[in-house]
């Protein structure tokens, strides 16, 4: 996961990825880029376009591209939850385990 953090932050690319091994699963949410307005907080997405700061121009676009931002990762990340969960549905009425084994955790708590 940390090569995926520096690969997003050296291109200056927001994302949320999911990796998996067995029993293990750790998640990348990334909305801080120079194009976005969006931060990620202890307590929920925050929003920052000061056009007094950055100009009226700057400020019009980067809300524009945290719209943009926002409207692809809703739809992709929306678009494959429901496929994954369909898909876990099935598997649980098929096998019906007792027991899942493994943990998740995000990426502040693994590379802290």
């Amino acid at each position: 996961m940390e090569q995926i953090k520096q690969i997003l932050q050296e291109n200056d690319i927001a994302g949320f990825v999911v990796i998996h091994t067995p029993g293990f699963s750790e998640y990348l949410n990334k909305l801080d880029t120079s194009y976005s307005a969006a931060r990620l907080e202890n307590d929920g997405i925050k929003f920052r376009i000061k056009s007094a700061e950055i100009g009226k121009e700057k400020a019009k676009q980067m809300a524009t591209d945290t719209v943009n931002l926002f409207t692809h990762l809703a739809k992709q990340v929306g678009h494959h939850a429901m496929f994954y969960l369909e898909a876990e549905k099935m598997l649980i009425e098929r096998y019906n385990p007792e027991d899942f084994p493994g943990n998740e955790t995000s990426h502040t708590e693994q590379n802290n």
